[in-house]
């Protein structure tokens, strides 16, 4: 199977002044929802490009997964400068921004002292199939992002199109770390698990944290609200729940869930606009 190209594209989207404080619908606690998953970006994805750097001598120069590799790192390293960027908007709207990324970079920072490099990379890839699978989400049912102003919805679509690319790599990367395939089956199931309970309860501590600086901590509709968009309609929890549990098969790996067409469609979609972009590797 062919898989789509991994290109780096230097975008600028513009997340001026002017966006609204809670931009997709006018909701606060879904915004927020997706607020705090921009604040574990940054950190996040210099971890996902140390761990991957941490094995990179094992791939041959010259072959496909090298230049993967290359597009990976480029395709992360925007990711980063752009939620910098995003949440750089957050903080200036007054949302406590700095506390809640040090949150985030005290776990980064206890995983690089404390953890084999091999399990850094277990994390990553277990974090990277969470991101697929959630990009798959937004790319499938664009009613995800209804109602989203125009900008924030261009940047979320983007990071599901690039996520959706590259979502194999790092998987590549830690079977060559990891030689014995029961060791590595051992491994990622564990991690799965592990990285499963620490993501779900970082990203709603995060969400509680934004949603009570906006005094709206007791706003159970609005709750309510989250819960039904998570898992009802659109529900993006409830649909990848199957792709979730697809990861402990023995034999898996993300591309056995052929999604090509929907990056190609990405690429269609008048509404996704990739026009400031200066694309390289």
């Amino acid at each position: 199977m062919s898989k789509p190209e991994i290109r780096r594209r230097d975008l600028d989207f513009h997340m001026g002044d002017d966006i609204p404080v809670h931009w997709l619908d006018g909701e606060c606690q879904i915004t927020r929802h997706y607020d705090s998953l921009s604040i574990m970006f940054p950190e996040g994805e210099r971890g996902f490009i140390e761990s991957v750097c941490l094995f990179r001598d094992r791939v041959a120069p010259g072959t496909p997964l090298a230049g993967e590799v290359a597009g990976f790192i480029g395709q992360e390293a925007i990711h980063r400068r752009e939620h910098q960027r995003y949440n750089a908007r957050l903080a200036a709207q007054g949302a406590p921004i700095d506390a809640l990324e040090r949150q985030v970079a005290r776990q980064q920072e206890i995983a690089r002292r404390y953890l084999p490099g091999h399990v850094r990379l277990a994390i990553t890839i277990c974090l990277e199939h969470f991101t697929a699978i959630l990009a798959d989400q937004m790319l499938r049912h664009p009613t995800t992002l209804k109602g989203a102003d125009p900008r924030m919805g261009r940047i979320w679509l983007w990071h599901a199109v690039e996520e959706t690319e590259h979502k194999g790599v790092a998987f590549d990367v830690f079977t060559l770390a990891v030689r014995n395939p029961l060791a590595r089956y051992a491994l990622r199931c564990a991690a799965m698990l592990w990285v499963s309970a620490i993501f779900t309860a970082l990203s709603w501590s995060l969400t509680f944290s934004l949603v009570k600086h906006d005094r709206r901590l007791t706003d159970w509709r609005g709750w309510g609200r989250l819960l039904r968009y998570l898992f009802g309609s659109p529900g993006p929890l409830r649909r990848i729940v199957p792709h979730w549990l697809a990861w402990f098969a023995p034999g898996f790996h993300p591309w056995q869930h052929d999604n090509r067409e929907l990056v190609r469609e990405a690429y269609r979609n008048d509404d996704v606009a990739w026009g400031n972009s200066r694309e390289g590797m």
